[in-house]
């Protein structure tokens, strides 16, 4: 009983490794702090390399034509700390985003490149076969590297505490909720948390914020299926001095993102992962220092094509063991 107890939680605290940050980060997404994106095609690719491109469109508010839109992302799990039935979990993640518009008014065009690192610490403890307590802290910081920092204005922090139950003898189907409190924090300070995993047999579904995860396995080489997102970042930036003027301080941007995705296995755990579909909505917003809207009409781009190709890590899942029979008298 306790081989398979440890067996299980094992099993869970690897697929924990990568989804746990980005749980810290869904009220992130939601609210419009951190700028963290949820680039990774499943929870269970624990490190992975992306390159995603998304067409760009007009805007009614001043003419202006926004340009495609590039990111690189890169995440790296760092080694785990073990204190006795307590597991330590430090990530670390950096982005690099690629932005522009052609602006009438101005002469060249606008172009910006942001960059995002962020710093996490999770802890994980069993406290029951089938549950974990989940806790931990996110920081990210973000800038361009041409205006000046301010940690007050470029820093956004998360604390998490979550809980997840394993639903059934055999890991693979969990729910998890709690609460992340945030700040500084756009319209509430403390957003619940509920997220459902399945990952049994041919299928992989994952139902939550900011991601939406269906999958068919064929064979153990390819997946096939439709993944969504929403991505939702507050970039503070260098405005030109019309909108300085204005009191703008940071550029909302918001996308919701759906289409169908192939995972190929290419051998020791590396996928490549590739997916076109449809950036539903494409909205940005103008707000001042506070992180308040200015409610400027216009900014609303329409849908636009997005392409993603991701090579990730996945640590191959064990396999439970079959139970021995009973013993003949």
């Amino acid at each position: 009983m306790r081989v398979d107890f440890l067996r299980a939680v094992r099993w869970r605290l690897r697929a924990l490794l990568a989804s746990a940050p980005v749980v810290g980060c869904w009220a992130v997404a939601l609210v419009l702090l951190s700028g963290t994106r949820v680039g990774a095609q499943t929870q269970a690719d624990r490190l992975y390399l992306g390159y995603s491109l998304s067409g760009g469109g007009s805007l009614a508010a001043g003419g202006a034509h926004v340009k495609e839109r590039r990111s690189l992302e890169l995440r790296v799990p760092l080694p785990p700390v073990v204190l006795g039935r307590t597991y330590l979990l430090p990530s670390v993640g950096y982005e690099t985003r690629w932005m522009g518009a052609e602006v009438p008014s101005v002469e060249d065009a606008v172009e910006r490149q942001y960059h995002r690192i962020q710093l996490g610490l999770t802890l994980i403890r069993p406290v029951a076969p089938r549950w974990l307590v989940i806790t931990g802290v996110t920081g990210s910081t973000r800038t361009d590297f041409q205006s000046s920092f301010d940690l007050t204005l470029d820093t956004s922090w998360v604390v998490f505490a979550l809980a997840s139950h394993q639903l059934g003898d055999t890991p693979g189907f969990a729910v998890t909720f709690g609460v992340v409190a945030l700040w500084p924090f756009d319209t509430l300070p403390v957003i619940p948390i509920l997220n459902v995993t399945y990952n049994r047999g041919p299928y992989i579904v994952e139902v939550g914020l900011p991601r939406l995860t269906l999958l068919r396995k064929l064979g153990d080489t390819v997946e096939l299926g439709l993944v969504g997102a929403l991505d939702m970042q507050v970039l503070r930036t260098r405005f030109e001095p019309e909108l300085q003027a204005m009191g703008a301080s940071y550029l909302r941007e918001t996308q919701v993102r759906v289409g169908p995705t192939v995972n190929v296995h290419l051998g020791r755990d590396l996928w490549l992962s590739s997916s076109v579909g449809l950036s539903l909505i494409n909205d940005y917003a103008l707000l001042d220092r506070q992180r308040d809207s200015l409610k400027v009409p216009g900014l609303d781009m329409g849908p636009a094509p997005y392409g993603r190709v991701i090579l990730g890590w996945r640590p191959a899942r064990p396999q439970a063991k079959a139970k021995s029979p009973r013993p003949a008298p």
